[in-house]
């Protein structure tokens, strides 16, 4: 009876280890567009479909986030060439599924931030955007499909009224058509259904889209200045430019207002002086953490004392220890991750800062040691990062590469975390939108559903489907002993696979780099003496959730089969062995289990290396 030493999981893509000194049940360098699923098998991934209509434009989405509002609506936002976008699927029972315009005539040469803000008088959040200028921008969120229209007034569809659709009902009361840009100025009727007191409705017609207009906030902070960061903390909005060394602090109960008594009281502006300009803002608790220069962390804290008989609040500001290049490389790779802010630096490395107490004498903790190749050789310019699903994502949009960072926690409550090989993906900023992650293009002005379930192809602008190279390639073995010889005749797979995969191309190389020779096999999906059946239950009912999770990066197709198959190959001496999954065509599920061949030591002495 044959013994095959077998690799039975995959636990990490690690490019940080001589490639022939790593564990054999690691993924090297040279693996793409595969994902280790939380069952450690190896797999094809799912491709990305697009969001919305097609865009030709050949300038990215320089921003993109979805705005979780106070009134629990969810919407998408993106900025591309001068525009600033929102995606409606279905508003008050009418299908959209499209971006729409809120504003134009933004800079299209610098990257948009935004930061909500709570506004106590129309008891809504606000969106307030910089634009790399002296002025915010400030919108509602509201939206509105045209129902009919009267000489003075305005009905919307469904049965919200305008205040639910968060429309204002006190100040700057001026709705946007979206199709012709024709302001409309509205008086009442915000309770209802219909606006009122329209001085004139001409232009309008049934179907039309309306939008709050965005209110523009001159000379915020002061006049000639360019605000490049924007924050909110306890609802005070935090202004950084690129071009000083100071940060301007709101009232909390005006994102506009910037002005502080002396001593100061709870809830005024303030203003900071750091010794560099701004790079990006996080909270962590109370604390906001102020991210300077190329290596620069602040900490800020509200302490309130009592001066005399007022009660007045002191802003405590604390420069962290960090080393030279560990401040952030920009905000859209700051991102919070419970009470921590994981963050791409400057070196470039992915830190964390978990509690800015502690950081004084010591280095903020890395995480990307074990891909620092990746990192060293990579082009971060506009990186943007997003944590969902127990994953930090990392774009290198110069590049179309994603990197992915899991954390795992298991059963005992212990988090083990690990590396995904590069996603090749044509993505730059990321949204969750419905719950799924989407990757907004660094090429055109188009926003795709990444790791789509539903297709394992990629789309092109004209709904083509697109391959893409997926690789799994596994460190070399030695199987204990790097200088003897050894062979094999037998090398077994098993996985699972859909019957269209019929070039799934296992790649054997002998040797270092295949110096003594390489071997291809090709595991076909349509030979029925390899297939054991269904690799899943496609009724829910009948699998627990654990075995059949709901989405995310483990459902697999439902015609999905299991496989196994045993390779006859000639014996062939060699020191060390390299093994290579792969594909190269659309529509390709494939996942690889378990493999190994049945290696024995070589009777034959290695003399060849005998000098």
């Amino acid at each position: 009876m044959e013994k095959y030493q077998i690799i039975q999981e995959t636990l990490a893509y690690i490019t940080n280890e001589e490639v022939t000194n790593t564990r054999p049940d690691y993924l090297s360098a040279g693996s793409q567009n595969v994902i280790i699923d939380r069952n450690r098998k190896v797999r094809s991934r799912p491709g990305y479909s697009r969001l919305g209509s097609a865009n030709a434009l050949l300038t990215p989405v320089r921003n993109g986030f979805t705005w979780h509002t106070s009134t629990e609506l969810q919407l998408p936002i993106r900025f591309v060439d001068d525009d600033m976008q929102v995606y409606l699927g279905t508003l008050d029972g009418t299908v959209i599924d499209d971006w729409k315009l809120v504003k134009g005539s933004f800079d299209d040469d610098i990257v948009q931030r935004s930061a909500k803000w709570f506004d106590a008088t129309e008891n809504i959040d606000l969106l307030i955007t910089i634009n790399g200028d002296a002025s915010l921008y400030e919108w509602s969120g509201a939206v509105a499909v045209v129902d009919s229209i009267a000489s003075t007034t305005i009905t919307k569809t469904g049965t919200a009224t305008f205040a639910e659709n968060r429309f204002y009902t006190t100040r700057n009361m001026t709705v946007v058509c979206v199709r012709t840009g024709t302001e409309y100025t509205y008086t009442g009727g915000t309770g209802t259904t219909t606006l009122t007191g329209i001085s004139a409705t001409t232009g309008l017609i049934a179907g039309d889209i309306l939008v709050q207009k965005v209110v523009v906030r001159t000379t915020a902070p002061i006049a000639n200045r360019k605000n490049h960061t924007i924050w909110s903390h306890q609802n005070q909005i935090a202004l950084g430019s690129e071009l000083d060394e100071k940060v301007y602090v709101s009232k909390n109960s005006s994102y506009y207002d910037f002005t502080f008594s002396t001593p100061r009281l709870t809830g005024e502006g303030a203003l900071l002086t750091l010794d560099d300009s701004s790079k990006g803002f996080g909270s962590i608790g109370q604390n906001l953490i102020c991210f300077v220069g190329r290596s620069g962390i602040f900490r800020v804290r509200y302490n309130q004392i009592t001066v005399g008989t007022t009660l007045t609040e002191t802003l405590d500001i604390k420069k962290l220890d960090s080393g030279i290049e560990q401040g952030a490389f920009n905000q859209e790779t700051i991102v919070p991750m419970g009470n921590s802010l994981l963050y791409l630096t400057n070196e470039p490395a992915l830190r964390v800062i978990s509690d800015p107490d502690n950081l004084q004498g010591i280095n903020p903790t890395t995480y990307s040691n074990p891909i620092k190749p990746d990192f060293d050789n990579e082009d971060w310019t506009n990186a943007c990062a997003m944590f969902w699903k127990n994953a930090y994502y990392l774009s290198a949009p110069a590049s179309s590469r994603v990197y992915i960072l899991e954390f795992v926690q298991d059963a005992d409550g212990k988090t083990r975390r690990f590396w995904q090989p590069p996603q090749i993906l044509p993505t730059r900023a990321f949204s969750i939108i419905d719950d799924w992650i989407h990757g907004h293009s660094n090429s055109v002005g188009e926003t795709y559903k990444i790791f789509d379930n539903e297709t394992y192809s990629d789309i092109s602008s004209d709904d083509e489907k697109l391959p893409y190279n997926a690789v799994a390639r596994f460190a070399y073995r030695t199987f204990g002993d790097r200088t003897a010889l050894k062979n094999f005749d037998e090398y077994y797979v098993d996985g699972e696979l859909t019957t269209n995969v019929s070039d799934l191309l296992l790649t054997l190389r002998y040797g270092f780099e295949g110096n003594v020779q390489t071997i291809e096999k090709i595991i076909d999906g349509q030979d029925a003496d390899i297939l054991q059946g269904i690799a899943i239950n496609a009724s829910l009912g009948q699998n627990s959730l654990s075995q059949q999770p709901l989405g995310g990066s483990l459902a697999i197709p439902t015609d999905a089969n299991k496989f196994q198959v045993v390779f006859e190959i000639p014996k062939e001496d060699f020191t060390m062995l390299q093994a290579e999954f792969s594909t190269n065509a659309e529509d390709r599920f494939w996942s690889i289990i378990s493999h190994g061949g049945n290696v024995k030591m070589s009777p034959r002495k290695n003399t060849l290396i005998k000098k």
